[in-house]
């Protein structure tokens, strides 16, 4: 039982960890955008961009509910961030109790 519980927070994890690393990427790209560090690209990058913000879109949108702009400033991917690195950490502790530790 405790094989099988670790094994589906461990597919948790990375499925989160993957979407943590998405969400900082999307976030990472917007600012380097914005500030013209880089340009928008050719097709592939755009085609990127196009896959990065359908996949974050819908949690932000749904962040966006809840939690309304500051002084303008959209904060809902900083808030997804933030709660990804905690659900994360979380996750990363319960497997480490429920993993046995090999004695020396």
């Amino acid at each position: 039982m405790e094989i099988m519980l670790e094994t589906i927070l461990w597919c948790i994890e990375g499925v989160l960890e993957l979407y943590f690393i998405l969400a900082v990427v999307n976030v990472a790209l917007y600012w380097c955008m914005h500030f013209k560090i880089i340009g928008q690209g050719g097709a592939a990058f755009k085609k990127f961009l196009a896959f990065l913000h359908q996949i974050t879109e819908p949690v932000y949108a749904k962040l966006r509910e809840k939690i309304k702009p500051v002084s303008g400033f959209d904060i809902s991917p900083y808030v997804l961030i933030v709660a990804l690195l905690f659900v994360l950490h979380i996750l990363e502790k319960t497997r480490m109790v429920l993993t046995p530790v090999s004695g020396s």
